[in-house]
């Protein structure tokens, strides 16, 4: 078990409900199973104190980026005029640093789509294809889920999306996109994420900061486009732009505090 007193920086419903992350199970107010990959934790928050219940501790320390000081980065942030309401109702969000092919294939599911129902395909698609790990479903692997056809993705929700999971699947399969995702820095690796079925440029963003722990990005949805649009940012592309440039390497934390304001 992992016991912090971390409460300021630290929420479990503010990091899991804030957009980042799908597979999860809500119990109470601060009380959450979360699943990432072939492994499961229960966090729970008690006023200062929140805590870690699982078998991979060393593992869940990464996931939930617990080495790293979020009162630097607030403290960073709050010099700008425009984050200081959102840093104020949302810096107990940690950026969770998650499963690169989870990331990937939850976010093709999540384009035009609803948390309720991406959860829910998520889930069916661990039920169907992920290991059983004694009480739960892994994740599926890209392996296992490599000769599943768009029929079969279909009949578990997915609509359109289908032909998107098989062709990504493929892709990090079959050629070495994967690796060189990886290893680019950040402003390739999301064009090299374009490059796969399903994928544009806010997902691909998404991806790289929830996937690859990479903070110099700054996904920009329809909420964040509504709130940070003017005359002269008058698309997502401008609007990514100028943030990426304002907040540099902590655009991404900037961009979840105002996401989840905005929400």
């Amino acid at each position: 078990m992992i016991r912090l007193y971390d409460g300021e920086y630290f929420q479990p419903k503010a990091t899991l409900e804030c957009g980042q992350v799908f597979r999860y199970e809500k119990i109470g107010e601060q009380d959450y199973f979360i699943h990432s990959a072939d492994k499961r934790a229960r966090i729970t928050s008690k006023g200062d104190a929140t805590c870690i219940d699982t078998d991979s501790p060393e593992y869940f320390a990464d996931y939930f980026d617990l080495k790293r000081d979020y009162g630097a980065i607030v403290s960073r942030l709050m010099a700008f005029e425009e984050l200081k309401e959102g840093i104020t109702v949302g810096k107990g969000i940690r950026i969770l640093r998650q499963n690169f092919d989870e990331t990937v294939l939850s976010f093709i599911i999540s384009a035009n789509n609803n948390i309720p129902r991406i959860k829910g395909i998520i889930e069916r698609l661990c039920e169907n294809f992920g290991e059983d790990m004694g009480g739960y479903k892994a994740f599926p692997t890209l392996e296992r889920l490599k000769n599943v056809d768009a029929e079969t993705y279909r009949k578990l929700g997915c609509g359109f999306r289908d032909r998107y999971l098989c062709g990504a699947v493929r892709a990090l399969t079959e050629t070495d996109i994967k690796n060189r995702i990886l290893a680019a820095d950040t402003e390739t690796a999301c064009k090299l994420l374009c490059s796969l079925p399903g994928i544009g440029p806010k997902v691909a963003d998404c991806i790289a900061l929830f996937g690859m722990g990479r903070s110099d990005c700054y996904p920009v949805d329809t909420w964040i486009f509504k709130s940070n649009k003017s005359e002269t940012l008058d698309t997502p592309a401008k609007v990514r732009k100028y943030y990426l440039g304002r907040y540099g390497e902590l655009a991404g934390y900037a961009q979840q505090y105002l996401f989840y304001k905005v929400r």
